[in-house]
């Protein structure tokens, strides 16, 4: 038994001998710069671009002899950007030792040692990987038939590359770093263990996992599975799917995903259109909280602000209306149309929003986004955004908003106002259009209205001053908040008609409450987000009030998020001669309440008013004083009167 193991031990051993033997004398014989110009000739008349080895190739002798190819190019495409569509400081490729001894070269391992990848589209979207048919670029070389390659790579890597991409319909590059890449795989009919390790457009990225055979894609044997998970900017990612080609159209089918917490399932699909490609996607997410939403770190130098952006009269980080840029290149470069829905949505502010749906259609630069909510703070909401992108400088936006049935409390909410309040439904309607590329330069060029109607409700009693203008306009028209314990709430219109970013408002705001009514009118200023509003409210007949808390005629100007309140000296001025006339009729405390009183009848109540948008003409005031008359008035309401005025 030993004698037989001995002798396959020494067989073995003078196999290896005889072949580390054949090696030498194939290396000793065979200069292998004789192999580059074959291969350059072969490349040449299948792609009809040139390769360049601008070192002496080398031969390492092993057991896997490994060929070494110095300083590399690959020529890019006519008109491209850059010369080289790749370049490397070396090649190497580790070659089956069997077959070189027949002069055959079965490739193991291939290796791109610190490549420089460029990638592109021209105008009309064709890339630069594109090449000529084969055989079809005439090259006047020949291959050698003794200079035929078996080529069979099981083995692929890439040591600290770079990758350029550049697409030339939009001018938007995005680059990425390699620190490695390696596709490794026993044989031909082996599954695939891939693993990437880099960054994209500065944001680290880490995936490993398994691709199927190569073999498999090679002979184009649908499907294809893929199987990768990692980490996308610290966030753990992980995606399944099947590849299908039909023709010019690949298809990412059963497609499962995760990204942080957010799950989900769908379906993608990728059409060759001539110059163009067009790409539908379905995607389904039982759950999405925003709060929990992984961000990507924000790189880079922010956008430029426009010529024509407004004044601002304080920095844009305190803009309501976020001056934030819209993703106009992500929309510019969609072109096709994809559908999203969402069982459960989670808002930042903790509202939960159920079965919502969006819609989304683009080509040309032009996108079409419809959403809807089945459940949203107690009613629905369907909306539908156009974005007309072909100018990039000033991309028009439209917005068409209808919510119904919504809920006062949950609206209120959601606002940020901290008030005990139970009933209440509203509705609201916008159809805006601005021109800019962040929401609030839209803001600051918007045309068209908004409008928002509460039905009744019971406000309870606040104990805190709120800062926000909605919060001040409504104090205003409600003096007795801070004193009932609840406000019998009756209705509530916000309409404003905008014109230029500027909503000029001639008693559209309106509250009607059980002991008061009123309206506003002035400005709201969308491109300073600043306000200047004069409050008119009414006291209802029979019910008794202190006129020095109530805040007749009030002046609400300054910034939408923190507006001052003040007394509307002009006004006053025209409500004291008024009461100046009725008073020389004798009217004393019935002349000041005939003044403050307005019958609520249907044509004339704030509300109706509000919503007619035909606020009804008011004679002019004969007497327009600064002072306050001598009415012969009690002493108290004299007083009362001094207040109003500041005095």
């Amino acid at each position: 038994m030993r004698r037989t193991a001995l002798v396959i031990l020494g067989s073995a051993g003078a196999l290896v001998v005889l072949l580390l033997i054949g090696v030498a004398i194939v290396v000793a014989t065979v200069d292998p710069s004789r192999f580059v110009a074959p291969l350059a000739a072969r490349i040449k008349s299948e792609t009809g671009r040139t390769l360049k080895v601008q070192g002496p190739v080398e031969m390492r002798v092993s057991l896997t002899p490994k060929i070494v190819l110095p300083q590399v190019a690959f020529e890019n495409a006519p008109g491209s950007s850059a010369p080289d569509m790749l370049t490397a400081k070396r090649v190497e490729a580790q070659i089956a030792l069997l077959p070189l001894l027949s002069r055959r070269f079965e490739v193991l391992e291939f290796r791109l040692v610190e490549p420089v990848i460029t990638l592109e589209t021209d105008a009309t979207g064709k890339g630069n990987w594109e090449f000529a048919a084969p055989g079809s670029v005439a090259t006047g070389a020949q291959t050698p038939s003794g200079a035929a390659m078996a080529l069979g790579i099981g083995n692929f890597e890439i040591r600290q590359g770079t990758l350029t991409y550049r697409n030339g319909a939009s001018g938007k590059t995005t680059h990425a770093v390699i620190e490695h890449l390696t596709l490794r795989a026993r044989d031909m009919n082996s599954p695939v263990a891939v693993d990437f390790l880099g960054s994209i457009d500065d944001v680290p990225v880490a995936l490993a996992g398994d691709l199927g055979p190569p073999g498999q894609w090679i002979a184009q044997q649908w499907p294809y599975p893929v199987a990768v998970k990692g980490e996308i900017d610290g966030a753990p990612v992980k995606l399944t799917t099947k590849i299908v080609k039909t023709g010019t159209t690949i298809t990412l089918d059963e497609l499962a995903f995760s990204y942080g917490s957010i799950t989900g399932t769908g379906r993608v699909r990728s059409t060759l259109d001539g110059a163009r490609t067009r790409v539908a996607l379905a995607l389904d997410i039982p759950s999405l909280s925003l709060p929990d939403l992984p961000t990507l770190k924000t790189r880079g130098a922010p956008a430029s602000a426009s010529p024509s952006t407004p004044a601002a009269s304080a920095p844009a980080a305190h803009w309501i209306v976020p001056d934030t840029p819209l993703p106009l290149g992500v929309l510019a470069a969609f072109d096709g149309e994809g559908s999203l829905n969402i069982g459960e949505l989670k808002l930042r502010n903790g509202q939960q929003v159920s079965r919502v749906t969006a819609e989304v259609s683009s080509a040309d630069a032009q996108v079409d986004i419809k959403i809807s909510a089945g459940a949203l703070l107690g009613g629905s909401l369907r909306a539908e955004l156009r974005v007309d992108g072909r100018r990039a400088d000033v991309p028009v936006v439209r917005l068409q908003a209808s919510a119904q049935d919504l809920d006062l409390p949950k609206l209120a909410a959601a606002g940020g106002i901290a008030r005990e309040i139970r009933g209440g439904k509203v509705r609201a309607t916008i159809d805006v259009t601005g021109r800019g590329t962040t929401p609030h330069r839209v803001a600051s060029t918007m045309d068209g209205s908004i409008l928002v109607v509460s039905g009744p409700a019971t406000l309870g009693r606040t104990t805190t001053q709120e800062q926000s203008a909605v919060a001040q306009i409504a104090g205003a028209l409600d003096p007795f908040r801070g004193v009932d314990a609840a406000t019998e709430l009756r209705c509530a219109v916000f309409r404003l008609p905008v014109n230029n970013g500027v909503a000029r408002v001639d008693r559209s705001i309106a509250v009607e409450t059980g002991k008061v009514a009123g309206s506003a009118s002035g400005t709201l200023d969308f491109r300073d987000e600043t306000l200047d509003l004069s409050v008119q409210p009414q006291i209802r007949e029979g019910i008794q009030v202190d006129l020095a808390q109530f805040a007749h005629l009030v002046r609400i100007r300054g910034r939408f998020d923190k507006p001052s309140v003040a007394i509307d000296a002009e006004k006053s001025a025209q409500m004291i001669a008024k009461l100046g006339a009725l008073g020389a009729k004798g009217g004393g405390l019935e002349a000041l309440g005939r003044a403050l009183i307005t019958p609520a009848t249907e044509t004339s109540a704030p509300c109706a008013v509000a919503l007619s948008g035909k606020a009804p003409r008011e004679a002019a005031s004969s007497q327009r004083s600064q002072t306050v008359p001598d009415l012969g008035l009690p002493s108290d309401v004299a007083k009362a009167l001094g207040k109003l005025l500041g005095r």
